[in-house]
């Protein structure tokens, strides 16, 4: 085989490039802090990093989605405490005017009152979030779902609906309750209970101590919906604090799993570097000196 000046002068450019590529290769990883480049520097370590990502993307969705949702609930938990408080006052005012001595100027006085009561009571029930939709109205959140007055009575135009958020891969969780459900129906609900009230005290004193039976028990029965809701509330925001917390053990289990993946171990990678510059130095002397021999030296 005949070994031309041309044969050892490519091989030895070929030789110095391929030095020059891995010497750069190892200061981007050294400059970018990753071991993986591209793909191709480890394609099955590339393909499970990127899988990795993605779970990690999505629990750190689940986990933006849960902070939503504790502050809706929290929302509507606080609505619904205004509620309760409303019907125990109601209650007191009732089991005042259910006394026998009282004169009919205070009577009309309470009934008065109620129906500031009233109104506190259905603003409640068309209460908006920080988006502009109604709490209280299911799926039909873009319209006011009560409406009406102490007069002529409220009717419900929401649905029986309640908005979700998906907090975790297999949670669907609840964050606002139909009005029926928390605050009862045309002819039984809260409102139907104090109109009758008012009524009665606004009419013959005979009728009050009936009046104030039926609206005690009316009243009592509406708080125990009230307090329903509430109860299931706290132990969803609970639910809710559960899942931040295997959220945050999951986003630490893929951080880890990241970083043994793609991070540089910059101890090797630095070793690395040092050792590549050397054997670039000598072969770029080799070369030099390879490059300057020719069969004219030897000859006289």
């Amino acid at each position: 085989m005949r070994i031309s000046t041309n044969m050892i002068y490519d091989q030895s450019v070929g030789a110095l490039q391929q030095q020059s590529a891995s010497l750069l290769h190892t200061a981007q990883q050294i400059a970018s802090g990753r071991k993986i480049l591209t793909p191709a520097d480890d394609p099955v370590a590339s393909a499970r990093a990127l899988d990795v990502s993605q779970s990690r993307s999505v629990n750190a969705q689940f986990m933006s989605n849960q902070g939503y949702a504790e502050d809706a609930l929290k929302l509507v938990e606080g609505q619904l405490s205004g509620a309760g408080e409303i019907l125990k006052y109601v209650r007191d005012r009732a089991l005042e005017a259910g006394n026998p001595s009282l004169p009919e100027s205070d009577r009309r006085a309470i009934a008065t009152d109620l129906r500031a009561q009233f109104d506190a009571m259905l603003a409640i029930a068309n209460t908006r979030d920080a988006n502009g939709d109604y709490l209280f109205a299911g799926y039909r959140s873009q319209d006011p779902p009560f409406s009406g007055n102490a007069d002529g009575g409220v009717s419900y135009q929401g649905d029986q609906g309640s908005r979700t958020m998906q907090v975790s891969s297999s949670r669907f969780m609840p964050t606002t309750f139909a009005g029926e459900r928390v605050f009862g129906d045309e002819s039984s609900g809260v409102f139907a209970a104090l109109s009758s009230f008012i009524d009665a005290l606004e009419g013959p004193a005979a009728g009050v101590p009936a009046a104030v039976t039926a609206a005690v028990d009316a009243i009592d029965g509406n708080l125990d919906k009230v307090l329903g809701v509430r109860a299931q509330i706290g132990s969803q925001l609970v639910e809710i604090d559960q899942l931040g917390l295997i959220g945050s053990d999951l986003d630490l289990q893929y951080a880890t799993t990241l970083s043994n993946l793609q991070d540089l171990d910059y101890n090797e990678a630095l070793s690395r570097l040092t050792q590549q510059q050397t054997i670039l130095q000598a072969a770029q002397q080799s070369f030099l000196k390879v490059a300057g021999l020719s069969l004219f030296n030897y000859l006289t």
